[in-house]
């Protein structure tokens, strides 16, 4: 074998079994420093990693405790492999946790995070008050193929009273999120102007979150403003009902606005913007069919969505009233009229209205609302009418 060949196999070799590069970061080990900041909707505790990033805890609404490290930059390289323990203090030498946290890994295009969440963060204090430093292991990839392998250690000194004020912060958290307030729907009955008891709650929570949270707004608007203007009477008094009541509660008139529908910007900004929809039936009664046709129309259907929807918070029953012009003979009219009021109660229960909470009463020609003598009074006689329990 030449000198060549043996030169070129022992290079391979020895990449093969060269040792990944290992790079560890961590705060100093005896002077660490923690840092807590807090509000009624965020509790942060945090450890600066020189050349790193950071190590965090947060918690927020409605979410479990978050514990993690922070990576500020991000080289390209993406994490294969990620593992949490919790080692030793430099000046202990014994093992008293040996358990390993699945962590999850975010890749970001510009940081990272490796995280625990819920009972594994809690345990993760336990650690830290125990004076032991939990530890984030990883390999960092490159199209596929392993570079490197990144230990990032979190230091338990000065802990204990950084968590004191953590604790203080998680006591004094709202118990709910900005999202789960969001986009709530008041569903009034047909010609209501009645807030019910769990609208009622809704508002106070909505009133104590924007009293903390100063810089909010709410607005009103109508959730079937595409009806059309037929709408607005009862709209507006069914807003001013809200209104009135979140006034009540002490939220000022001026952070309240009350509009047909939301803005663009309304619907992008999350953040800082309250949407309450009011929802009434009103508009959805009257449906009206062609000469001879057993048919919904495209927009019957859109507006039978509706239907459908407010449906679904409602314990009543819907009945479905058929009617039919004056042409033709009786018993012909009956049977269509039937036909008609079925195609209705069909299409809502394809959209998920269960069947007992659907009535079909079929009347034929016998309850006109116009003149039959007229092609305008027969067209409004060919109609089904939904009646909503109130």
């Amino acid at each position: 074998m030449s000198n060549y060949l043996l030169a070129f196999l022992f290079t391979c070799l020895s990449i093969v079994h060269r040792p990944l590069w290992a790079v560890e970061y961590s705060a100093d080990i005896l002077n660490a420093f923690w840092e807590s900041k807090s509000s009624k909707t965020a509790c942060d505790l945090t450890q600066a990693i020189p050349n790193y990033g950071e190590a965090f805890f947060s918690l927020r609404p409605e979410e479990p405790l978050q514990f993690g490290v922070y990576q500020a930059r991000n080289q390209g390289f993406i994490v294969g492999k990620a593992s949490l323990s919790a080692l030793p203090a430099p000046w202990r030498h014994e093992f008293t946790h040996l358990k390993n946290y699945p962590v999850y890994i975010e890749q970001r295009v510009e940081s990272k995070y490796l995280s625990v969440f819920g009972v594994d963060a809690e345990a993760m204090v336990d650690v830290l008050l125990g004076a032991e430093f939990p530890t984030f292991t990883y390999i960092n990839t490159y199209q596929g193929k392993p570079i490197e392998q990144v230990r990032v250690t979190v230091s338990a000194v000065n802990f204990p009273a950084a968590y004191t004020q953590f604790i203080a912060c998680r006591q004094q958290l709202l118990p709910y999120a900005m999202a789960s307030l969001q986009d709530r729907v008041f569903y009034f009955s047909e010609a209501g102007k009645q807030v019910n008891k769990q609208d009622f709650l809704l508002i106070e929570k909505i009133v104590e979150y924007m009293q903390v949270m100063k810089d909010t707004r709410l607005v009103i608007a109508s959730y079937t403003q595409s009806i059309g203007k037929a709408d607005e009477h009862l709209f507006k008094p069914r807003a001013k009902k809200i209104v009135d009541l979140l006034v009540k509660q002490g939220l000022q008139a001026s952070r309240i606005a009350v509009q047909s529908r939301f803005s663009a910007t309304d619907l992008e900004n999350n953040d800082k913007t309250f949407r309450v929809h009011v929802f009434g039936p009103d508009v959805l009664k009257m449906f009206w069919f062609n000469k001879g046709s057993l048919h919904l129309t495209a927009k019957e259907k859109q507006r039978l969505d509706l239907v459908a929807q407010y449906m679904q918070h409602q314990t009543k029953a819907l009945t479905i009233n058929s009617h039919t012009d004056g042409m033709g003979r009786k018993a012909n009219n009956m049977l269509v009229a039937q036909k008609r009021g079925d195609v209705v109660r069909r299409y809502l229960q394809a959209q998920g209205v269960p069947a007992d909470k659907l009535i079909v009463r079929a009347y034929g020609e016998t309850k006109p609302i116009a003149s039959n003598r007229t092609r305008e009074g027969q067209a409004k006689n060919r109609r089904v009418e939904l009646s909503f329990a109130r």
